[in-house]
C-alpha cells in the first residue's frame, strides 16, 4: 500500500538513493587551437604546491598538487620515463588525503617509503603545524595523524607541534607559522633527520630553524621531537621593502636587526615562502624566498656550514643567469624532480589566493647541470596547459547554440590576470561547440569572447550564463549574471529550431535588477506554472531568488527586486560562514521541480518539489555525488551522450571545469534547441498491473527507456514513428516508475505507478 503514496516514495527512495550516490569522472575530448587538451577536465590552478609522493607503492614518485584557492588536493600519476615529464590525472588517490588547509610539505620523515605530511593546523585560529604520517593499505599511500606527547602540558594538543621554551625550562610554547607562509622540512644540519625552516608568525624579518632532536636523544627516524635551536637562521633579515633584497649580516656571528635597508625590525611577520636545497653540493643549505609584496625570489648563498648557516651573498632576481621568476604576486618555489632524470628541478606558483596571476602560473625550471644545480626554464603553464583553465572563476552552462543537435558549453568567468592593472575581472564568455556526435561529444573552443562581452569589464564581471525561453517564442534567449547582482538579457531573435542569433535588450530594467545581495547567478524555469519563465537566481550570500514574471507572451517583465528573497528556505552557507554563494539549476520532473545548487564550499545541494514561496523545500542530499571541486562551485547538466542519463559538468574558482557522468534521468529540454512543436505523453491504465499503453509519441524515430524509482535502467527500445506504444510489465515488481522518450528535438517524460 506504500506504493499508493508515489511522491512519499519517491522522496524517500531518490534521497536514499542520491547520498549513496558517487559520480564517476568522464572523459570528453576537447580542443584548443585545433589541439587536443592532455587532460581537460582537472579543474584548474590557481596557487598550486608541487610535491613528491609514491602514491601507488610502484617505487616511482608521483605528483600531488595542493592548491590554496579552495584547499583541494590534486593527485596525478607519473608515467614519464627519464628525462620526460608525463604526470595523468589520478584523482581516486587524493580521497586518501586529510582535510588539508593553507599549505602542505610533504617528505618521508620515517625513511619507509611513504611520504609523510607536514601541513597548517586544521582547526580554524591556530597556527601550529601538523604531522600526518603516510602509510600503504595495499598499494595506495594513506595517512593517520602522529600524536605528540608533551610533558605536564595540559593546554598542549597532542596533533600539534610545540616547543620547549628557552625561556622557561620545563613549559611549552607555540610553534607559530602564519598560514598565509610556505615553510620548508629538510634535513638541515645532516645529521639524518628532518628538521624545520620557516619564519615565525609573530615577529617578521628572521627564519627560525627548528630542529629535529631525535638522532641526538638516540631516538628511532619514526620519532619527532622538535626545539628551536636558532631563531636568526643564516643571520641575514628579511626587511621586506626593497623587492627581493634583504639584510645580510657581515660575519656568521652576528644577526642582522633588520634596519639597513630601511626595514623597521621587530615588525609582525607579514608572509614569505621558503624553498632549502644544496646548491654546490657542500653540505649546507642554501634559500630561496619569496615575499608576500613582490612577484620575485631571491636566493641566498649559505658561506657558513651546516650547523651554523650564513647567507653572504643574494640573488635578487633568482635565477638571473636564466629567466628569473616573475610572478605576480608573492611566488613561492618548489624542489622536486618533475621529469625522472634524477636531478631535482624547481617550479615556482603564485602563494597568494586572492589575486595573483591564475593561467601562467606553474614556471618549470629543469635542473640542466651536470652537477649542482643550473635552472633553465621550460614552460610558465606547467600542467596547466593541458586543461581548460579560464583563470578564476567559471560558470558553465550547456544548450544548443547552432542547432546541429548537439550539445554546446558556454562558460562565464569571473575573468583572469591582468599584471598591467593588477586585476582579473576581464570578464567575458567562452564557446565550444559540440563537435563530436550524438553518443560521442567532442569540444572545441570556437570563440573566446563569445558576443563581445568583455567590453562590459571590468565595470561588470563574474558573468553567469543561462538560456531558456524569456519571450515565450519558442527558442532559447540567454541570460547573464554578473558581479553586481543584475543581469544582461540577449534576445534570440532566430527562431525554433535555428542556429541562436542574439540581440542585446537594452530594457534598463535588466540592470536594474537586483538579487538579495551580489553576484546573480541565474536559471531560467516556470516556477509558478501560469505558462511565463521565471528567474530563479542564486548570489554571494547563498539564498535562492525567485523574480516572478508578471510580463505577457512575447514581453517579459519582472520587478526590480525579487519576488521571494528565499526560495525553499534555501541557505547554502555553511556553519560559522557569512558566504555561502548558491549557483543553482533547475528541471522539471514527474514529481516537480529539482533544484541543485552549488556552494561557497564546493559541496552541492539537492532539493526537489520547490515553490514559488519560502517553504521549505524536500532537502534530498547537501552532497550530491559526493564531490567537492574546491571553493564556488556552479554545476550544469545535459545528457551528452544520448543514454538518457545526465553528465554534470561544474565550475569552480580555480577557473576550470569538472565533468562527470551520473545516474540522474534525463528529464531536460530547456537547453535543447526546440522546435515548434511539443509532445504530451499519456498511460492508459496508470496505476498498471500486466500492461499499459503509451500515446502521444512523437511522429519520428525516437528512443524510450523506462528507469525504476532508484534510476535503473529496466527496459527501452525504438520506436519508428508511431505514436503509440504498448508496453508488457508483468515481469517488473511494483513501485514507482519513469518512461522517457528522447527524438531529434527533444525528449518527454511520464511517471507510471504499477500496482500488482
Amino acid at each position: 500500500m506504500v506504493f499508493r503514496n508515489g511522491l512519499v516514495l519517491l522522496f524517500t527512495a531518490l534521497s536514499f538513493w542520491l547520498q549513496a550516490q558517487t559520480f564517476s569522472r568522464y572523459n570528453i575530448p576537447v580542443k584548443h587551437d585545433g589541439e587536443l587538451l592532455a587532460q581537460p577536465w582537472v579543474g584548474g590552478l590557481n596557487t598550486p604546491q608541487f610535491l613528491p609522493a609514491d602514491l601507488n607503492r610502484d617505487q616511482v614518485q608521483d605528483l600531488v598538487v595542493f592548491d590554496r584557492v579552495g584547499d583541494k588536493v590534486l593527485t596525478f600519476l607519473n608515467l614519464g620515463t627519464p628525462g620526460e615529464s608525463s604526470y595523468v590525472y589520478a584523482p581516486e588517490y587524493a580521497d586518501n588525503f586529510p582535510p588539508i588547509t593553507d599549505y602542505m610539505v610533504l617528505r618521508d620523515y620515517n625513511k619507509d617509503g611513504a611520504a609523510d605530511i607536514f601541513c597548517a593546523s586544521i582547526p580554524q585560529g591556530t597556527q601550529e603545524m601538523q604531522v600526518f604520517t603516510g602509510y600503504y593499505e595495499g598499494n595506495v599511500l594513506k595517512f593517520r595523524p602522529y600524536l605528540f606527547h608533551y610533558p605536564n602540558c595540559f593546554a598542549c594538543v597532542p596533533e600539534q607541534i610545540w616547543i620547549p621554551s628557552e625561556s622557561q625550562p620545563g613549559l611549552w610554547e607555540n610553534l607559530n607559522i602564519s598560514k598565509a607562509d610556505y615553510p620548508d622540512v629538510d634535513d638541515i644540519d645532516g645529521d639524518g633527520d628532518l628538521d624545520i625552516i620557516t619564519f615565525a608568525a609573530t615577529i617578521g624579518g628572521h627564519v627560525w630553524w627548528i630542529k629535529n632532536t631525535s638522532k641526538e636523544l638516540g631516538l628511532p627516524l619514526d620519532s619527532l621531537r622538535f626545539r628551536l635551536a636558532d631563531d636568526c637562521w643564516g643571520r641575514f633579515y628579511e626587511s621586506g621593502v626593497l623587492p627581493c633584497i634583504n639584510d645580510l649580516s657581515p660575519s656568521p656571528t652576528g644577526c642582522v636587526n633588520g634596519l639597513t635597508n630601511g626595514g623597521i625590525g621587530g615588525v609582525r611577520h607579514p608572509g614569505s615562502t621558503v624553498m632549502v636545497y644544496d646548491q654546490e653540493g657542500d653540505g649546507d643549505k642554501e634559500v630561496v624566498l619569496g615575499d608576500i609584496s613582490f612577484a620575485c625570489l631571491n636566493m641566498m648563498t649559505n658561506g657558513g656550514t651546516p650547523s651554523n648557516a650564513w647567507m653572504n651573498a643574494q640573488d635578487t632576481g633568482f635565477p638571473s643567469y636564466n629567466a628569473p621568476v616573475d610572478i605576480s604576486i608573492f611566488p613561492a618555489a618548489f624542489y622536486l624532480d618533475l621529469d625522472n632524470d634524477g636531478k631535482k628541478d624547481m617550479i615556482a606558483a603564485p602563494n597568494n589566493e586572492t589575486i595573483g596571476e591564475d593561467q601562467k602560473n606553474a614556471w618549470f625550471y629543469k635542473n640542466t647541470a651536470s652537477s649542482g644545480h643550473n635552472f633553465q626554464l621550460r614552460t610558465r603553464s606547467f600542467l596547466v596547459q593541458d586543461m581548460i583553465d579560464h583563470g578564476t572563476g567559471t560558470h558553465p552552462t550547456f544548450a544548443d547554440v547552432n542547432a546541429d543537435g548537439l550539445m554546446d558549453l558556454v562558460v562565464g568567468t569571473y575573468g583572469y590576470f591582468l599584471a598591467a592593472n593588477a586585476s582579473s575581472t576581464n570578464a567575458r564568455l567562452y564557446l565550444y561547440l559540440n563537435t563530436g556526435t550524438a553518443t560521442q561529444p567532442q569540444f572545441e573552443l570556437s570563440n573566446p569572447d563569445w558576443l563581445q562581452m568583455s567590453q562590459f569589464a571590468p565595470d561588470n564581471f563574474e558573468f553567469s550564463p543561462t538560456f531558456g525561453d524569456l519571450d515565450g517564442d519558442g527558442d532559447l534567449d540567454l541570460l547573464i549574471g554578473n558581479d553586481i547582482g543584475s543581469f544582461f538579457y540577449h534576445r534570440n531573435i532566430a527562431g525554433p529550431g535555428q542556429p541562436m542569433q542574439f540581440q542585446l535588450d537594452t530594457d534598463a530594467m535588466w540592470i536594474t535588477m537586483d538579487v538579495n545581495g551580489q553576484v546573480s547567478t541565474p536559471t531560467i524555469f516556470d516556477l509558478d506554472g501560469d505558462g511565463l519563465k521565471d528567474i530563479i537566481a542564486g548570489e554571494r550570500l547563498g539564498f535562492i531568488n525567485f523574480f516572478k514574471n508578471i510580463g505577457l507572451p512575447g514581453a517579459p517583465k519582472f520587478n526590480l527586486v525579487p519576488t521571494v528573497e528565499n526560495v525553499g528556505s534555501i541557505d547554502t552557507r555553511q556553519p560559522n560562514q557569512f558566504l555561502g554563494f548558491s549557483a543553482p539549476t533547475v528541471w522539471q520532473t514527474p514529481d516537480g521541480p529539482m533544484l541543485v545548487t552549488g556552494t561557497q564550499g564546493g559541496h552541492y545541494e539537492a532539493y526537489l518539489g520547490i515553490q514559488p514561496n519560502s517553504t521549505a523545500a524536500q532537502l534530498l542530499t547537501e552532497t550530491l555525488g559526493n564531490l567537492d571541486d574546491g571553493l564556488r562551485s556552479h554545476p550544469a547538466f545535459a545528457d551528452l551522450n544520448a543514454d538518457g542519463r545526465l553528465e554534470m559538468l561544474t565550475g569552480n574558482a580555480r577557473g576550470g571545469l569538472s565533468l562527470y557522468k551520473t545516474n540522474l534521468q534525463d528529464y531536460t529540454v530547456a537547453t535543447k534547441n526546440p522546435a515548434a512543436e511539443k509532445i504530451v505523453l499519456r498511460a492508459t491504465p496508470n496505476p498498471a498491473t500486466n500492461w499499459t499503453r503509451i500515446e502521444g509519441l512523437p511522429e519520428q524515430p525516437a528512443q524510450w527507456q523506462l528507469f525504476d524509482a532508484f534510476g535503473r535502467l529496466v527496459m527501452q527500445g525504438e520506436t519508428n514513428g508511431e505514436n503509440a506504444l504498448t508496453l508488457r510489465i508483468e515481469k517488473q515488481v511494483a513501485g514507482l516508475y519513469f518512461f522517457n522518450v528522447k527524438y531529434a528535438n527533444g525528449s518527454a517524460a511520464l511517471r507510471l505507478m504499477m500496482d500488482f
